[in-house]
């Protein structure tokens, strides 16, 4: 059974913004698949896992992170 979660990673970029990832935890063992989005950590809610209204695209976003984890 393996566990996957949308999770934002604590490493900048240059710009200053934080990449979304799909974390896959299987047999204690996690790795990431990386979205190609990066964002403010100010506009992340980590208690629900996505990007929160306050974003100008959070609808987009939201719905992208949606999909790609739906995929797994």
């Amino acid at each position: 059974m393996a566990t996957v979660r949308v999770v934002l990673r604590k490493k900048k970029n240059k710009a200053g913004r934080f990449p979304i990832s799909i974390r896959i935890t299987k047999d204690r063992k996690s790795s990431y698949l990386n979205t190609g989005q990066y964002i403010d950590i100010k506009f992340w809610d980590e208690k629900n896992r996505n990007v929160r209204k306050s974003h100008p695209n959070s609808k987009v976003l939201n719905t992208l992170l949606l999909i790609k984890f739906r995929n797994f």
